[in-house]
């Protein structure tokens, strides 16, 4: 081969290796696009939680999968965060596919934090976590693997007209049981472990940090209620359906005291319980449960999703539920809707 030739074949190959990264690169960014708030300085999320998709129900599955396209044509979300509990399928891939897609086909970036039922048909959440990942618009991740859980991380939300950091998304993996259901003393529901504390903790020191100091407006999305949420139950400024007991943790591993220290997450969202969805505050921390979506499980309440929206640079949001049969239900402005909180009698 002559040196001209060589010198033409490292051009060729050259060039197809560029154009290859180049495909990488914006295949990547088809599937990890970056959060920002809009023009108007808002970001708005639609929390969908209990989906209980079974898509061997082919009429309530079609149905839920209706009620999930109607909330995003109604509110035109900038994220979409489902909180456990999403798949419950034999056909475990199958049926990811179908609640996503919906979202995937609105080009609204997504992500998923697992309940205490989706590993049970057949993949664990690990796996799940990595199939979940190869999918397009997809933020989940599947965080340190030196920590308790599948789906522990942090997702950074950008400024308008800059690539700076201006809010953050704290996504945890609650666990599921703790394989103790007769001991009324340990309970069945499994709580956040002390290496998940301990890991947030270290996340919002390092970010803080970065940030001269000032902890960054955040929001918490996981699955199983903290056992904080029974308190605000009694306080007059909570507002929502009360209609059903906490099913928390029985052991309180100290979740919320390392937010309160923390000085970051002004509101945590979670599911697993589904007839209730309230919001109300403990020591200005909102405590709020999503809107259950499924139709494949127990629940009376009219199904939909929970909408948040925060605001760029400022430590406020405002939330409400919307279903197929209302928007707006329970507005309220966070902090101002719970500036007192007294004890109903």
């Amino acid at each position: 081969m002559s040196s001209n030739q060589i010198k033409i074949f490292r051009l060729i190959s050259f060039t197809i290796f560029f154009n290859l990264i180049l495909i990488i690169s914006a295949l990547n960014a088809q599937r990890s696009p970056i959060l920002k708030f809009d023009q108007s300085g808002k970001f708005k999320i639609v929390q969908f939680t209990d989906v209980h998709l079974k898509i061997e129900n082919k009429q309530r599955s079609d149905s839920v999968i209706n009620t999930i396209k109607f909330v995003i044509d109604k509110e035109k979300p900038d994220m979409v965060v489902f909180t456990g509990d999403v798949v419950t399928s034999n056909d475990v891939k199958k049926a990811w596919a179908a609640v996503t897609e919906p979202i995937i086909d609105a080009k609204v970036p997504w992500a998923v934090v697992f309940g205490n039922h989706d590993h049970e048909h057949g993949l664990t959440n690990a796996q799940i976590m990595k199939y979940l990942e190869s999918l397009p618009l997809n933020q989940s991740k599947s965080g340190p693997k030196n920590i308790s859980g599948s789906g522990n991380y942090v997702l950074e939300i950008k400024g308008f007209k800059s690539n700076n950091t201006k809010a953050l998304l704290y996504c945890f993996d609650s666990n599921a049981y703790t394989g103790k259901e007769n001991n009324k003393e340990l309970g069945e529901y499994d709580w956040i472990k002390n290496d998940q504390i301990q890991w947030y903790r270290n996340e919002s020191i390092r970010f803080t940090k970065n940030n001269k100091g000032n902890p960054y407006p955040a929001l918490a999305f996981f699955h199983i209620p903290l056992p904080e949420y029974n308190t605000i139950k009694a306080f007059s400024t909570t507002i929502g359906d009360k209609d059903e007991d906490v099913a928390s943790p029985v052991i309180n591993s100290g979740m919320y005291c390392a937010i309160l220290e923390s000085k970051d997450i002004m509101g945590v969202f979670c599911g697993h319980d589904h007839n209730n969805n309230y919001i109300g505050t403990l020591n200005d921390i909102a405590l709020a449960y999503g809107c259950k979506t499924g139709k494949d499980s127990y629940g009376k309440l009219s199904k939909g999703g929970r909408v948040i929206v925060l605001y760029e640079g400022e430590r406020k949001f405002d939330t409400w539920i919307t279903t197929t049969d209302e928007s707006g239900k329970y507005f309220v402005k966070y902090p101002e809707s719970f500036k007192s909180k007294y004890l109903v009698n």
